[in-house]
């Protein structure tokens, strides 16, 4: 099949899925719950009588699980809605111009839904998508203490659809353009917010030029660092020399119906690798050369292996290998490393996000660093980690970086612990994650893109790698720690700092 595909003339390249994970963690209620907006220096806009910046002309997209449109804290004072459109690809019906899936919804349409109280267009059923809409561009209407950071920020949302079950990038790709269609077709700046990640292709840092976000000025993409920092997924280490050999042990405690393994070794370094299972049996070997792959038998453990070489990588140019094990028993597995050709010797092994296995899947010797998720390693975006505004420490999961390429990652923290936003039905919930830093982080950015670009105050200043630097300028930092640095990258978001940078 694929070979039909590639025969196809407007194949330009393909693209391995990608399942993404949620970095959302939702708790009913709203007891020990937070809102951060003094902390993040919002405040200071919304009770200064002498600044109008609320985000008014800034569109907020988000690639995420949908939205309750009937939520009061999304409808204005004349009953109509703030969401300009919305895009939900798990439901057939009328898709967007240009696309071929789901369904799209126009004002209009989610009006008339609002007056007839209709809640059948669209359901958010997992709510993190209307709680981070909540927190970059809510009203507060149910309770004003809970308002978003940029309440007169209109939305765009795409419902992403599932295949087999998971979400995926293909998804999150044609919501990224649908979303920058709806901006340049209503003329106006537009922040996209995706708290999504993977441990799957972390070693990517490089888009297609075609693809860069750096050149398009009024377009800014924020993504959530990751939830893997405790979560013993990665491991890493060094290979010597050519027939060095070095086993990572994982460790299984429960059967696994399937393991995904991706490990990554510097440029130019090439390495090969064979499984151990629990009873001693090795896997079959083969050329560590561009897309060799062996699939085989353990008998002993009947578990079914593949093993597949990527060298060089389509844009980072590094040494990838894919293992996956179906039917996982109980036991100590061991992937034993050798090195063929090595120049620098550093690998990174990855696990699944710790949300995909069971409880005590691990590697027994972890490291946190370097578990920024994909697509946060990319260098034309925001990313931003999680800290706990009560005692101003990082969250333990919040995803360290810096990116296996060494890209400085992540760029600036933000609050992310039992936050307070809206929950679908009417009422708020709490949520912690990567997923709500990004969020705080997005409405904090259409006030620059409000100033900077809807304002005319600074045009120039409107491209994703400018609002980046005035972040990281104007980020909170602490006396007794060196910045940057992998857990908190320049510091806790401020932006009012940040606009004290453009002075």
């Amino acid at each position: 099949m694929l070979k039909k595909v590639l025969a196809i003339s407007s194949i330009n390249r393909t693209l391995n899925l990608v399942r993404y994970n949620s970095l959302s963690i939702i708790s009913q209620g709203i007891s020990n719950g937070v809102t951060a907006n003094e902390e993040i220096g919002a405040n200071f806009f919304k009770t200064n009588p002498n600044i109008s910046l609320n985000g008014k002309g800034v569109l907020i997209g988000l690639i995420d699980t949908g939205i309750d449109y009937l939520h009061p804290d999304f409808i204005y004072d004349d009953n109509t809605t703030k969401i300009v459109s919305l895009w939900d690809q798990s439901k057939e019906g009328k898709p967007p111009k240009g696309f071929f899936i789901g369904s799209e919804y126009t004002r209009e349409d989610i009006n008339n839904a609002i007056l007839n109280n209709d809640s059948s267009l669209s359901v958010d059923d997992e709510g993190s998508g209307t709680m981070l809409a909540g927190i970059c561009a809510g009203m507060g209407k149910v309770n004003k203490n809970y308002v978003g950071v940029a309440e007169d920020a209109e939305l765009v949302i795409v419902k992403m659809g599932k295949v087999d079950g998971d979400y995926n990038n293909a998804m999150v790709t044609a919501g990224f353009d649908y979303i920058k269609e709806q901006a340049r077709e209503l003329q106006m700046p537009v922040v996209v917010n995706f708290g999504f990640g993977s441990n799957s292709r972390v070693g990517v840092s490089q888009r297609d030029l075609t693809e860069l976000t750096f050149y398009e000025k009024g377009i800014c993409l924020v993504n959530a660092a990751g939830n893997e920092g405790n979560t013993d997924t990665h491991n890493s280490g060094r290979l010597l020399y050519k027939n060095y050999a070095k086993t990572i042990e994982l460790e299984v405690n429960e059967l696994e119906e399937s393991i995904n393994i991706e490990i990554w070794f510097n440029k130019p370094d090439i390495a090969r690798v064979a499984v151990l299972s629990p009873s001693g049996e090795l896997t079959r070997d083969v050329d560590a050369r561009i897309y060799n792959t062996v699939v085989g038998q353990l008998d002993l453990e009947s578990t079914i292996y593949s093993i597949t070489y990527i060298f060089p990588t389509l844009f980072s140019g590094q040494q990838q290998v894919r293992i996956n094990l179906t039917n996982v028993p109980k036991g100590i597995w061991k992937i034993i490393l050798t090195g063929e050709y090595i120049i620098d010797g550093e690998y990174n092994a990855y696990l699944s996000n710790r949300a995909l296995l069971k409880p005590g899947t691990k590697f027994t010797d972890s490291d946190p660093n370097k578990t920024i998720n994909y697509p946060a390693t990319y260098n034309d975006n925001v990313t931003v980690g999680a800290y706990n505004t009560i005692d101003n420490s990082i969250w333990p999961s919040s995803s360290r970086g810096n990116t296996i390429s060494d890209l400085l990652k992540p760029d600036i923290v933000a609050p992310g612990v039992n936050i307070i936003a809206p929950y679908p039905g009417g009422g708020y919930a709490t949520v912690t994650g990567t997923a709500p830093a990004a969020a705080y982080t997005s409405g904090c950015i259409s006030y620059l893109l409000q100033n900077n670009l809807v304002n005319e105050n600074y045009p120039r200043l409107a491209f994703v790698q400018k609002i980046r630097t005035y972040l990281r300028a104007g980020a909170t930092r602490l006396d007794n720690i060196s910045y940057p640095n992998s857990n908190l990258g320049y510091g806790f978001l401020n932006i009012k700092g940040a606009f004290y940078q453009l002075r």
